[in-house]
């Protein structure tokens, strides 16, 4: 388990030693680690800031920590995690429960209409049943606003989620200012691609979070860089060729971890506005077939500021009328091709993104209501997925309400046969 944390003021960055401390009990914090220090500057316009890093080893699984984190003579408050499961415990700690969302704003970058969905994700993270954050994309709005204060505000803001819970992320487009420079380095603890070790922002050289992969319990999770299609095109090969490599390392291990859950920031599929056409339509023909060769059960997107839930759908390119491509035979259990959820309106600056266009056949559901997503993995066959509503600017009856709910069953996990045809 990896820990990160960044302090200000210095009269030189990095010019002290940081270290985290850790045990079984708030009385018995016997373990500690050095963080290695990594500093944040990329000019004259943004806050710079030291960001330490460090592991927690030798944790046994599914097992209670309490930790803090200190710097010379400075420490935090004690917080506490769960150790991630293995194949001995896992049985014993189903469901795995995550909190899915994206495109949330900081306490600066409100809704006009509505809070953000954190006071309700924050009960849920301290009712203590969470085991992990996906966030599928566009971070605070925008980390290098203030001069990059806007970064710090929001990252203490989800501290009440991210001291407690890992709090995984992948890069949306209100990352890319200084060439992704403050997710790449304020996420330094994420993990990271050993076969593709390197990227490069304006803070320079540093570990590979852009794209990467992990297994937690009975999931193959794989983090996406979609703005790499739009801002550093020279990637895409080389994100495409890991991809493929390691979809088919997970196809292998299938047996022990069944499920594989692909999210990246821009979708493949939606139905709301323009975005649908020309920039959906990229995303798929770089992703799509290799998610649908490969059998990737769960794809999930933010950037539309919405929510829309998708069947199965098949690769198949509509000429005439692009959003309304793809296969589906509208199925949930034993789908034949990936289920496609866009998860994008945890609440920002930019409000409601409303559906200008008619609901396609492939889509279950749909709401431009601000919320968040619950999934819930129960065994290996079985997936099940909510979403909630947060919006004070709609009904008040369903305010933290479930209004859409499903059971994703697939006993037959694996690369799925190409049956599509025009």
């Amino acid at each position: 388990m990896n820990v990160q944390w960044g302090t200000t003021n210095e009269d030189n960055l990095c010019n002290t030693s940081g270290t985290v401390h850790y045990g079984l009990g708030i009385d018995s914090l016997n373990l500690s680690s050095v963080a290695d220090c990594f500093p944040f500057s990329v000019g004259k316009y943004q806050v710079e800031q030291s960001n330490y890093v460090a592991q927690m080893t030798d944790l046994s699984p599914s097992t209670m920590y309490y930790y803090y984190v200190s710097t010379d003579d400075s420490n935090s408050e004690v917080f506490y995690f769960r150790s991630a499961p293995d194949a001995t415990t896992i049985l014993q700690n189903l469901p795995q429960y995550f909190l899915v969302w994206g495109d949330l704003g900081s306490s600066k970058s409100l809704p006009m209409s509505s809070s953000t969905i954190m006071p309700y994700t924050s009960t849920e993270v301290q009712q203590g049943n969470v085991d992990m954050i996906l966030h599928v994309g566009d971070l605070a709005y925008d980390m290098s606003d203030d001069n990059g204060t806007r970064a710090q505000l929001w990252m203490n803001e989800i501290m009440n989620m991210s001291a407690y819970v890992p709090y995984m992320v992948d890069a949306g487009n209100h990352e890319q200012d200084y060439r992704f420079a403050h997710y790449t380095e304020y996420f330094r603890a994420s993990p990271l691609n050993y076969d593709y070790p390197t990227v490069t922002s304006d803070n320079g050289e540093a570990p590979n979070n852009w794209f990467t992969s992990y297994d937690n319990g009975l999931v193959h999770i794989v983090t996406l860089s979609s703005e790499i299609l739009f801002h550093t095109p020279a990637l895409i090969e080389d994100q495409n060729d890991w991809l493929k490599n390691d979809l088919a390392k997970a196809n292998e291990n299938r047996e022990n971890v069944p499920w594989i859950i692909v999210h990246a920031h821009r979708p493949l599929y939606c139905s709301c506005d323009g975005d649908c056409d020309g920039a959906a339509t990229r995303m798929r023909l770089v992703f799509e077939q290799i998610v649908y060769d490969a059998g990737v059960d769960l794809f999930i997107s933010g950037h539309e500021h919405n929510y829309e839930r998708m069947y199965d759908v098949a690769p198949w390119f509509n000429e005439h009328r692009p959003w309304l491509s793809g296969i589906t035979t509208q199925s949930t259990t034993n789908p034949p091709a990936t289920i496609y959820i866009i998860t994008g309106d945890a609440g920002n600056r930019e409000n409601h993104e409303t559906f200008q266009r008619d609901q396609p056949n492939r889509t279950a559901f749909r709401t431009d209501a601000y919320g968040y997503s619950r999934m819930s993995i129960y065994n290996t066959s079985h997936l099940y997925w909510e979403q909630v509503e947060c919006d004070a600017s709609q009904d008040p009856a369903v305010e933290r309400q479930v209004i859409d709910s499903f059971w994703l069953v697939q006993h037959h996990h694996g690369p799925f046969n190409n049956t599509s045809s025009n």
